[in-house]
């Protein structure tokens, strides 16, 4: 499953800005000076009044997000690599998820470190890597399906 140079780069380059997504929201915002729990829980109660979302928890919608926010970085990894060893590139978004949580831990004074955000993080990395792994073989496996085309078939 080997991927293009030009397909490498520019996931590369997508992995570099969602880096710094992932930098300015673990490392720099200060979610808990911001009115985001009250908002969520605002509009999960004027769906909840409408019988919707019942049961749904600012709890839920935080674990949800969370693993959202790692689906990018585990699809990525493996392009980048240009690895079939998914195992491999599932561990390495892992790691990062706690790096930042050590990180938050024990430098970022009123931030909590959270396994639970630990393992929704593995959870969207890996629904990204198996998604990428999806595409990338089923790519693969149309390529070998489709006929060889001999210079006299060649069609321009």
């Amino acid at each position: 499953m080997n991927t293009p140079k030009p397909v490498q780069r520019r996931a590369l380059l997508s992995l570099c800005c969602y880096l710094v997504v992932v930098f300015v929201i673990a490392f720099v915002l200060k979610l808990g000076q911001m009115p985001l729990p009250e908002r969520v829980g605002s509009a999960l109660g004027y769906f909840q009044d409408r019988n919707l979302l019942i049961g749904i928890r600012y709890g839920h919608v935080e674990a949800a997000a969370n693993v959202l926010f790692f689906v990018p970085l585990g699809a990525l990894v493996p392009i980048i690599f240009s690895t079939p060893r998914w195992f491999s590139a599932w561990i390495l978004c892992i790691g990062l998820s706690v790096s930042i949580e050590v990180v938050q831990g024990v430098f970022l004074p009123g931030r909590v470190a959270s396994v639970r955000d630990v393992l929704c993080n593995a959870i969207g990395a890996g629904i990204g890597v198996l998604l990428t792994l999806t595409v990338l073989r089923s790519r693969v496996s149309a390529h070998q399906k489709s006929p060889v085309q001999g210079p006299e078939q060649r069609i321009d």
